[in-house]
């Protein structure tokens, strides 16, 4: 405890253990040590953003304590910073750039919970960079219960967040055992029945033929099934994209079909061996409404038809997965007690809710808050309300998914279900995180023999294993040096990952002003463009960023820029752009995937990009991702604004309409008519009124008519109108 109060730490605590207590500890500390200095504490969701913010009520007596959260009102959020000394927020709040209006510079202690995120392009990594670089007196304290499987992977949340101690704890030490409650761990295996196994062996015969082709194209070694997992298929995928873009290898395009479809008949076994018919079925019904190439050809294939077919006839029969009623069978044996069912996937939720309650157990989902096909997400609102009904026993079972398994506080649950084991060793030790916090839990974890069901669990075991082992070596080590990797501390602090736009000829200046569309302010994008550069946030009508006076910016990731090519939404935004703006750009997003979605054949893409900077005047410039595409608003941004000295102005607005387009627009709306045909029309019959009286024969004589646009047109022009 001592070594946290002067140094940057990451805590590995079990759950349970009290980090919460530590993190109220150091937060007095670092208030009493900096008098006038706040801290920021931060959670991934705002239930737990709640839930650290009374417990802190409850350890210190602190007044000045505040949440702000993305549903705090923004014109509230100022004063509340100015107001608290200590903050509790969602990353994405602080991410925001409204909150970069907020200076960091008096902030003492940033608490990261749940601190194995802060990896990748997670908003912890940003944060803790901005961090180090404007505060005064920066100190950060890291909290998790399983931070990771490799050194690898610790070293780089330790980097991340600038953390130069590791004080870790395992259910083992000998300080830590007697305030350990016991938790008994069962594994209940079940068979597989024959009807189920038809369907199974059936989706085999079709992945193995898909395996074969790739084997053909000398994309695989073996057609094995049991030498081939979700991951290396991702690989292969990967692999094709890369031959696509390079435009090496032989087949590419077939092979890029061939993997999607393995990708989802791969999927559709594994949720029939692990999850059910139910799942299986709902997801087949999914398949049917994809537009993609593969899903089109593995539709006609008659042996997925035999297996949907048997699917409908299984459950018409009642049939189901044998985790399910084993499910049920464990949790009456819970009468009065509270139970926590995880799941992997959504679909299972229902059809376990629905088993439970054949059973007379009264059972509630726990979700996320994003939908998922036809289904809805939980609000935060909503998720907190069920947790207080839980706690107060208005219900036995809780049914929940991923979004249960780090920090809430769901105190004396007495048993803790997985519908499935998980490959990662850290939300495995989540999960059972749930019970045997107060007094002894037990856990039961349900597996389907001879599946993959098998296979996640020991690959959890074995991570799990290695991370202890990690964890130890790295603390002994820690303890003979002063840093992770001589990563430093001071202003010139990079988080690992994270490329800062002045490694590049021009450098980053506070000069520069970016106005983004209100759309984008959830984006990554942002959050980079905001390191680079002022960014306000405005509602645009045209473009998605406003450069300079000229200068105007449409992002299009490469499937929208497709799609926007199908649904002939395009050319029209093109069309604003030049309008009102001399310098129209597109920054087309993730072009090494670009000739491989949505099953446009590549001529007709490179036609539209063609058109676009011949006919329109559009430039189109490619990114990799998004923060490529922040890296070249900004580039564009500055080069206007420094380099060329222009002003920036918001003509985010349309410009008033002219009389002719308003004339073109009215011809448009007639049937197969572009807007280079109304303007052949136009030009031949002088008026809107002679468009519309015009025969058919005398629409004929216009290039780009022909007889059967013709008829059509006429026809919608004197056909009687019925409601």
């Amino acid at each position: 405890m001592s070594r946290a109060f002067d140094e940057s730490t990451l805590v590995v605590l079990p759950t349970g253990l009290g980090k919460t207590v530590v993190a109220a500890m150091v937060a007095a500390h670092r208030l009493h040590e900096h008098e006038n200095s706040k801290v920021l504490f931060l959670a991934p969701t705002k239930p737990l953003v709640v839930q650290h913010y009374e417990s802190f009520k409850k350890f210190l007596n602190v007044e000045e304590l505040a949440v702000l959260t993305g549903q705090t009102p923004t014109q509230e959020r100022a004063g509340l910073w100015k107001d608290s000394k200590i903050i509790f927020a969602t990353p994405q709040t602080v991410e925001n750039p409204q909150f970069r209006k907020f200076d960091l510079n008096d902030v003492s202690l940033v608490i990261f919970d749940e601190a194995h995120r802060a990896i990748g392009d997670y908003s912890y990594v940003s944060i803790a960079k901005n961090y180090f670089e404007n505060a005064k007196n920066p100190q950060v304290l890291a909290l998790t219960a399983s931070p990771g499987g490799t050194m690898g992977k610790i070293t780089e949340v330790c980097q991340n967040l600038g953390v130069k101690i590791v004080e870790a704890k395992t259910d083992q030490d000998a300080d830590v055992k007697p305030y350990i409650q016991e938790i008994e761990i069962d594994w209940v295996k079940v068979e597989l029945p024959g009807e189920i196994m038809e369907i199974k062996k059936i989706l085999e015969d079709i992945l193995r033929d898909k395996m074969r082709l790739l084997k053909g194209l000398d994309y695989v070694d073996s057609a094995a099934l049991n030498k081939i997992g979700k991951r290396d298929l991702l690989s292969i995928q990967s692999e094709i994209r890369k031959d696509i873009v390079a435009g090496s290898g032989s087949g590419n395009y077939q092979a890029a079909t061939i993997i999607a479809s393995a990708i989802k008949i791969n999927h559709a076994i594994e949720l029939l061996e692990t999850q059910g018919l139910s799942a299986l079925h709902e997801y087949f019904a999914r398949m049917t409404k994809q537009p993609s190439k593969a899903v089109a050809k593995l539709n006609r294939d008659d042996r997925l038809s035999k297996a949907r077919v048997l699917t409908e006839e299984l459950i018409e029969k009642g049939f189901e997965h044998p985790k399910l009623e084993e499910l049920a069978k464990i949790v009456s044996g819970y009468h009065g007690k509270k139970v926590l069912v995880f799941t992997q996937y959504r679909d299972s939720v229902d059809a376990i809710i629905s088993k439970l309650n054949e059973h007379d157990i009264l059972a509630h989902e726990f979700i996320g808050q994003q939908a998922k096909g036809v289904k809805k997400g939980m609000t935060q609102k909503k998720q907190l309300d069920v947790l207080d009904k839980f706690r107060e026993g208005k219900f036995t079972a809780l049914v929940a998914t991923s979004v249960a398994e780090e920090g809430l506080d769901i105190p004396k649950v007495d048993l803790v279900l997985f519908y499935e084991p998980v490959p990662s060793e850290i939300r495995s030790i989540q999960r059972r995180g749930r019970t045997g916090r107060t007094e002894a839990g037990r856990v039961i974890v349900l597996l389907a023999k001879g599946t993959r069901d098998e296979g996640y669990f020991w690959a959890a075991y074995h991570k799990e294993k290695q991370m202890k082992n990690t964890v130890k070596d790295l603390k002994q080590g820690l303890r003979q040096q002063t840093t992770i990797g001589e990563f430093e501390h001071e202003k010139n602090f990079t988080a690992k990952g994270q490329q800062n736009i002045s490694g590049f000829e021009f450098e980053k200046t506070g000069e520069v002003l970016v106005y983004a569309d209100i759309r984008e302010r959830n984006s990554l994008l942002l959050k980079t463009l905001s390191e680079c550069c002022r960014v306000e946030m405005k509602r645009l009508e045209v473009g998605d960023f406003i450069a300079s006076d000229r200068a105007c910016i449409e992002r299009k990731t490469v499937q929208d820029f497709l799609q926007s090519i199908i649904d002939k939404r395009l050319m029209s935004q093109l069309a604003e752009m030049k309008r009102n703006f001399e310098k129209p750009i597109i920054l087309l997003e993730g072009v090494d995937s670009f000739y491989i979605h949505r099953g446009i054949h590549p001529n007709a893409i490179r036609g539209a990009i063609s058109s676009i900077v011949l006919n329109h005047g559009v430039s189109i410039i490619p990114t990799e991702n998004e923060r490529d595409t922040a890296e070249m608003v900004y580039a564009i941004a500055k080069r206007e604004q420094v380099d060329e000295k222009r002003p920036i102005s918001l003509r985010g607005e349309r410009k008033p309409i002219l009389f002719s387009e308003k004339q073109r627009f009215v011809v448009e709306s007639l049937p197969h008519v572009s807007a280079v045909l109304a303007d052949r029309l136009l030009t031949r019959f002088k008026t809107v009124e002679n468009v519309m009286k015009a025969s058919k024969k005398e629409l004929m004589e216009v290039e780009g008519v022909g007889e059967k646009k013709a008829e059509d047109i006429s026809k919608v022009l004197k056909h009687v109108y019925k409601e």
